[in-house]
């Protein structure tokens, strides 16, 4: 009984990255264009966020590369931005 909680959670697999983001480090998409497109919309993160029913802190980690999007996320940023999701995921 002597590890902490955080240890406990660390020898789990539960690391701070993984509570985070919600799913295993390297599944999901990056968006390398997330920013750009949503600065040539003319839009804060906030109002990304809202028009896609997201979080902010999630747009930020996403643009920031810190957090990778499951596949509904990518759909629901590409409909609040208008494009497509190729457009979005780089492909």
């Amino acid at each position: 009984m002597g590890r902490t909680v955080s240890a406990r959670k660390e020898a789990l697999g539960m690391s701070r990255t993984n509570r985070a983001s919600g799913h295993e480090p390297g599944r999901g998409s990056r968006l390398p264009d997330l920013r750009s497109l949503r600065r040539r919309r003319g839009m804060t993160q906030r109002e990304l966020a809202d028009l896609c029913g997201l979080n902010q802190t999630t747009i930020y980690e996403l643009e920031a590369g810190r957090r990778t999007a499951y596949p509904k996320t990518v759909r629901r940023l590409a409909r609040g931005l208008n494009v497509e999701v190729k457009d979005l995921v780089g492909e």
